[in-house]
């Protein structure tokens, strides 16, 4: 991978690490429960970045089929939340796979008849874990007053 592709991916890392960490200590119950009118939950947010995860990079990079996690927020009740841990990291890594193999930013991948780049896929999942770590920062506030990465 060139320098900048893996500091890019090293920031990723970071955003999914801080995920990850705002489920520590919850129980199932509390990573289900919303504090917000949307219905937005711990556990909704983690099914909701495995299933961005596995659309961007298994799905639009490397041209397969996206078929982890959900859109939703809504989790399945038979979905643990180390399920949820276990999805969402199998799907980091195929992503970071993924991105090893291509390598380079300006690698172009087809979305839709458009014509983008690793990097702006890169920087867009940036974006998408970066927002919803700050939804998990303030649900996570919300139900037992933890705060902080």
């Amino acid at each position: 991978m060139t320098t900048e592709v893996e500091q890019l991916v090293a920031a990723l890392e970071g955003l999914r690490a801080g995920v990850l960490k705002k489920l520590t200590g919850l129980s199932e119950e509390d990573a289900r429960r919303s504090t917000v009118a949307s219905g937005t939950n711990l556990a909704g947010l983690v099914q909701h970045l495995t299933f961005a995860e596995s659309k961007w990079f298994e799905g639009v990079v490397a041209g397969g089929k996206a078929g982890r996690g959900a859109r939703s927020m809504v989790v399945d009740p038979a979905v643990s939340l180390r399920g949820l841990r276990a999805d969402y990291r199998a799907a980091c890594d195929a992503s970071n796979a993924i991105v090893a193999a291509a390598g380079d930013g300006d690698s172009l991948v087809d979305l839709n008849g458009r014509t983008v780049t690793l990097r702006s896929v890169l920087v867009g999942m940036i974006e998408e874990t970066a927002r919803h770590l700050g939804h998990a920062d303030i649900i996570r506030e919300e139900i037992d007053g933890r705060t902080g990465r």
